[in-house]
């Protein structure tokens, strides 16, 4: 297993390295002001990552980022004609495929949550940010790093899944993005109905049954396709 996590590491070794970047970008941007004013937000108008235009580059970030990962990890053996090689030894499919879905889910959620570390921790320190921090102003952020997974997993079932046409074969990833912008944004917009709203527990549950419902998606399709 060590040796397959290992291989997929050094597959997206340059999809880590320009993520890092890209993080690196947004946070030269949030920490490059000493605090912030005005917003949607008044009343914590000195945290950069409370602020719904900053939170909306941060979730479209994150999303690509998952997205790429994602349609990388499950194209990669098919453009490389590795598959007869990688599914036919000793391992079985689904161990395979597993540590694709456990490297590509873990590096996932890192990327996404390292910004939202590295800013925290420079926000929290005193005299750098004009106005009292919280670690409860993290939960937009945090939720936006919890589905990171999801986008990874929906993209991954996009390039693994056997179809004719491309716009059938990608609306899992269109769907899990579609999901995030209808249950994530609707939490940042005050004026959206609070009916239609998910709570941060019903958010949460929403992810975890996601995350399986394509992990078992996956795992299906991978026990069911010919890779011959």
């Amino acid at each position: 297993m060590l040796t397959l996590i290992l291989k997929e590491l050094r597959s997206i070794s340059r999809l880590i390295a320009l993520a890092l970047l890209a993080d690196g970008f947004l946070l030269s941007d949030l920490t490059g002001q000493s605090y912030w004013l005005g917003g949607t937000y008044p009343m914590h108008s000195g945290f950069a990552l409370i602020q719904a235009s900053w939170l909306l580059r941060f979730g479209f970030l994150v999303a690509a980022i998952a997205g790429a990962l994602g349609m990388s990890m499950s194209l990669d053996d098919g453009l490389r004609g590795t598959w007869a090689f990688a599914l036919f030894r000793p391992v079985s499919r689904q161990a395979y495929i597993g540590a694709k879905l456990l490297v590509g889910g873990a590096v996932t959620l890192a990327l996404s949550v390292l910004p939202v570390a590295v800013y925290s921790m420079w926000a929290a320190t005193p005299g750098i940010v004009v106005a009292p921090f919280r670690w409860s102003q993290l939960q937009p952020a945090i939720e936006a790093c919890g589905w990171s997974v999801v986008i990874f997993l929906g993209a991954f079932l996009s390039g693994i899944r056997p179809a004719k046409w491309w716009w059938s074969r990608l609306w899992p990833l269109a769907t899990s993005v579609v999901l995030g912008m209808l249950f994530w944004l609707a939490s940042l917009e005050p004026d959206f109905p609070p009916g239609l709203t998910a709570t941060a527990s019903e958010y949460w549950c929403l992810c975890v049954g996601m995350v399986t419902v394509l992990s078992v998606s996956i795992l299906a399709v991978v026990e069911e396709r010919d890779f011959a």
